[in-house]
């Protein structure tokens, strides 16, 4: 009887261990649920939001070494690794969601797009005009009935950023351009005209805002003056079109669609920059459904374009490759076509909701790579007189797996264009940005390999002529649709947008080098001491340097937007060493090789490592 009284007392004592073991973790557990339901909020505070949390949480890697950029490159604290993978910045607060960034002739970035509100969270609201008051007088609400983007009220497509590298990227950095013609520049084509303007054309309706549908509408941005004005209308509404400018400086636009009717323009239009007042001609020979039009896929959707060497214009519309030949009255026609591999949803695949210390990129590495380099989600460049590179991409559809694919289109015969499939990327990519620099390396940022869960954190280097591609050090933050890439003058490249109120700075291998104690330094960088801003490509061009230059390059300044530069394009220069001092080079005569408009020129020494570029103006 003693005895089981005794184990009747151990079953009690055990019982009530028990019981408020499970008391405590429940109450433990409850208090994690309630954090994790608080996340959003908490994010919010310091500028992320909605889905941002798994994909912030994706990758571990500590951001503990992460700094904000200095205003002297020289002052930057620098990771030993450095000189084989890079370098990322801490977060900067941006004052826009930078959907489209450009480098203006000025050297300032202007990013545009969106405006967050985090600002008025901070108990800041920098915007200084609440109402905007249109060409017939009616007053509106510039934060009424906009729509929601991740839980933020925006207002998209107004507000412009112009952000002064020069002076870091303090507050003092930045000024707010607040747009009051009202014509909407979300999703619009933006092109550097000459020394101080910018055109920007088309753009967006959202059906849901009270302003009036400015779809055809453009303007013009005075760099120095800063301000807006109107310029001519075009003949259709174009959402996401193209522009390319000829070696006579004529403008064409492609594609586009009127996104409240969802009607493509399958007509391309011509200005002359010279002449801008007598507007926009219709180009009615030149309409094509098949190539502008939604025949196979969205082929309006940003076509590709490009001017080739012969004179004419060539693009990608999805996977086809055309000509709009210009001395037969403009006539477009299809002249090949990238393999379209067979696509579907990717067999293996993670948990949608990853763990803290889930490895997106490692899975990314598992994915099926079943899609093709096709579609308006790719990235391409011309690294080359005529050449092409197109990266990744996915066929139409977010069901879609995207591709890591690299094809090599040669347009040197715009009629026969030839395409070859060239090594593949490490990482499939749909909406990834690719960014030429100095060294003529194709640098690869972000994109996803399936859906925004499946966003890719590494970036590579693609060299174009090897084929080799090497992942650099991670990204902090995912960037992919809407999301920017943007070389800077000094060598460091701008990131930003997608979904992410804020932007980082990548700082390239080439930046770096090692010191005889095998430390990771600053490298030693050529300079630039003497170059004229203006120069002419029938002249001998005399550049002032210190330092060892073993290689001259140019680099289109353009814009960058939904995973494309526009026109973007690289070119080797020859040139002559007059002294140790002093180099001379003389530009292609071609105005179709290297056109009217504004550059960035390195010198490089025989380590790859660039000068700080000076943005000249080619006429």
């Amino acid at each position: 009887m003693t005895n089981f009284k005794s184990q009747a007392r151990k079953i009690i004592y055990i019982t009530a261990i028990f019981t408020i073991l499970s008391f405590f973790l429940i109450i433990l557990f409850s208090s994690l649920v309630n954090l994790y339901d608080k996340k959003e909020q908490i994010l919010r505070k310091v500028g992320l939001g909605g889905h941002y949390y798994h994909n912030f949480l994706a990758n571990p890697t500590e951001q503990s070494d992460r700094q904000i950029p200095p205003k002297n490159i020289n002052d930057l604290k620098i990771n030993n690794n450095s000189e084989i993978i890079g370098q990322w910045s801490a977060p900067i607060d941006w004052n826009v969601t930078a959907v489209h960034s450009i480098l203006l002739p000025d050297e300032s970035v202007m990013t545009f797009g969106s405006y967050g509100i985090h600002k008025k969270e901070h108990g800041k609201d920098i915007r200084s005009n609440k109402k905007i008051t249109i060409s017939d007088g009616t007053e509106l609400d510039r934060d009424g009935g906009t729509p929601q983007w991740e839980g933020h009220s925006v207002n998209i497509g107004v507000d412009f950023d112009i952000w002064d590298p020069k002076k870091g990227v303090g507050d003092d950095s930045h000024v707010l351009i607040e747009q009051t013609l009202v014509m909407d520049a979300f999703c619009s084509i933006v092109r550097v005209l000459d020394d101080n303007r910018i055109f920007i054309l088309g753009g967006n309706k959202d059906k849901t805002t009270t302003l009036p549908d400015t779809q055809n509408q453009t303007m013009i941005y005075d760099v120095v003056n800063k301000k807006f004005s109107l310029s001519k209308n075009l003949n259709f509404k174009r959402w996401y079109g193209s522009v390319v400018i000829t070696g006579d400086e004529k403008m064409f636009i492609f594609g586009g669609q009127d996104l409240v009717t969802g009607k493509p323009s399958t007509i391309p239009e011509m200005i002359d920059l010279k002449n801008i007042d007598q507007g926009w001609r219709v180009l009615d020979q030149s309409e094509s459904n098949d190539l502008f039009g939604i025949k196979d896929a969205d082929e309006w959707n940003y076509p590709r374009t490009f001017l080739s060497s012969d004179g004419n214009i060539v693009g990608i519309s999805y996977n086809k490759t055309w000509v709009m030949d210009l001395n037969n009255d403009s006539r477009v026609s299809k002249t090949g076509e990238i393999p379209l591999a067979k696509s579907g949803i990717p067999k293996v695949l993670e948990p949608t909701n990853p763990k803290p210390d889930h490895d997106h990129d490692k899975q990314n590495l598992k994915l099926l790579t079943i899609g093709s380099a096709v579609g308006s989600q790719n990235s391409v460049v011309m690294f080359e007189k005529d050449k092409v590179l197109v990266f990744g991409g996915r066929q139409l559809g977010e069901e879609y797996s995207a591709s890591n694919k690299v094809f090599l289109i040669d347009f040197s015969n715009s009629f026969k264009p030839k395409i070859k499939e060239l090594k593949s990327m490490n990482f499939a990519r749909a909406d990834g940005d690719a960014t030429i620099l100095p060294d003529g390396n194709i640098f690869i940022n972000g994109g996803q390999s399936y859906n925004e869960q499946y966003s890719v954190f590494t970036p590579e280097i693609y060299n174009p002529i090897t084929q080799i591609t090497k992942n650099m050090s991670k990204a902090y933050f995912r960037r992919n649709y809407h999301s920017t890439s943007l070389l800077l003058p000094d060598g460091r490249i701008l990131i930003a947008g997608g979904d992410v109120w804020n932007a980082e700075i990548f700082y390239p291998p080439y930046l770096f080098a090692k010191d005889k104690n095998n430390k990771t330094v600053l490298a030693k960088r050529p300079e630039i001491t003497n170059l004229e801003k203006n120069i002419k490509r029938d002249q001998n061009i005399n550049i002032g340097v210190e330092g060892e230059v073993s290689k001259v390059s140019l680099i289109s300044t353009g814009s960058t937007t939904h995973a494309q530069g526009s026109e973007s394009k690289f070119r080797d220069i020859d040139f002559t060493k007059l002294s140790n001092d002093k180099i001379q080079i003389k530009l292609d005569d071609n105005s179709n090789n290297l056109q009217n408009g504004t550059y960035l020129l390195f010198v490089l020494n025989s380590k790859g490592t660039p000068s700080e570029g000076k943005i000249v103006f080619i006429n």
